[in-house]
């Protein structure tokens, strides 16, 4: 009936009805991401820093320490993958699928595009490492199959063992400390965009920081000391 009365077909109102409402999804989708988008990169910046410094703690003074932190426990492990895990990994999965668009490089030369390179690599990395290593790790704990006090002998364990003489799981561990801490002063930069050079060399100072700390708890639980 409303197609004989005003000539226009109801089928192509619904369907165009459809692709609005989809385009209203879709665009209240991406608003929501760009208002949590601050709030997760400042959350990762800090977990970089603090999970690092935490760890090269934990392996400096392991013999003082030798009951579980409470950074081991069930609550608190399933806590950090649902409020900054989850939400970062989907904001990755965001910037990366960003980054491969097309003619993204050709308005950029020497340092910006070295940077534009390497940010999207750096950031795989640490998507990638981060869910594998939360599948070993952090659901064996939350499954019950690991007991927290066994968490840290179970990581020394890898971290020490050798695939024909290389230390390939501390090789691992070590490329992805250093793509966490790259990843974080790059979102860190992003956030204060303008920023005089003194603030600017403070972030990329932490991150350094960062790494050192990372690598050194790498090191000191797959050798025992700094230096093998």
């Amino acid at each position: 009936m409303l197609e004989l009365v005003t000539g226009v077909s109801a089928k192509r109102d619904a369907r165009t009805e459809r692709q609005s409402s989809w385009l209203r999804s879709r665009r209240g989708g991406r608003e929501w991401l760009a208002v949590s988008a601050r709030p997760v990169q400042l959350g990762f910046v800090g977990f970089v820093l603090l999970h690092f410094a935490g760890q090269a703690y934990r392996a400096f003074s392991d013999d003082a320490l030798p009951e579980s932190g409470f950074e081991r426990t069930p609550g608190f492990v399933g806590a950090l993958l649902l409020l900054l895990w989850l939400p970062f990994t989907v904001f990755g999965v965001c910037q990366l699928s960003r980054a491969s668009a097309r003619g993204r490089l050709s308005a950029k030369s020497g340092q910006e595009r070295a940077l534009a390179v390497f940010e999207p690599i750096s950031l795989a990395i640490v998507l990638l490492f981060g869910s594998v290593h939360g599948l070993l790790m952090a659901w064996p704990l939350l499954s019950g199959s690991l007991e927290a006090s066994d968490l840290r002998p179970e990581l020394v364990a890898d971290l020490s063992s050798t695939w024909r003489g290389l230390p390939v799981h501390a090789i691992v561990y070590l490329g992805a400390v250093g793509a966490a801490s790259f990843s974080a002063a790059r979102l860190a930069l992003a956030l204060l965009p303008g920023a005089r050079p003194a603030l600017a060399r403070a972030v990329v100072s932490l991150a350094v920081l960062g790494y050192l700390l990372g690598s050194y708890a790498v090191i000191r639980c797959a050798s025992g000391s700094l230096l093998p």
